[in-house]
């Protein structure tokens, strides 16, 4: 009896952690954001400064300084104002992500 008890205290803390903990969105993240045609610096969700070197994301795209990104496979695509990419590689717009594949930007509407 102690032994359920015991798990089920265990998973409703694990539950209450988990629904406590804080999520991760577009406001608290770092990464690249076309601006008024301009790449900017994105740091804590904000504009910080203005881009000025290509980045390799971790997922292997490459972001230049004028809002072109190249994915690892070779396919490009161009950053619309508004669009922000996530240091992993994941497009941002309008507050949904989806990852960058083959130059797509995941389903999202233009």
């Amino acid at each position: 009896m102690k032994t359920h008890r015991l798990a089920t205290l265990t998973a409703a803390v694990l539950l209450s952690a988990s629904l406590l903990a804080p999520t991760v969105k577009a406001a608290d993240a770092d990464g690249v954001m076309m601006h008024d045609g301009k790449m900017m610096m994105m740091k804590d969700g904000q504009a910080t400064t203005p881009m000025e070197n290509s980045m390799t994301m971790s997922n292997g795209a490459t972001v230049t300084s004028d809002g072109t990104v190249k994915m690892k496979d070779g396919t490009e695509t161009h950053m619309t104002d508004g669009q922000m990419m996530m240091m992993d590689g994941h497009m941002m717009e309008g507050g949904h992500s989806g990852a960058m594949e083959s130059g797509s930007t995941g389903g999202m509407n233009h």
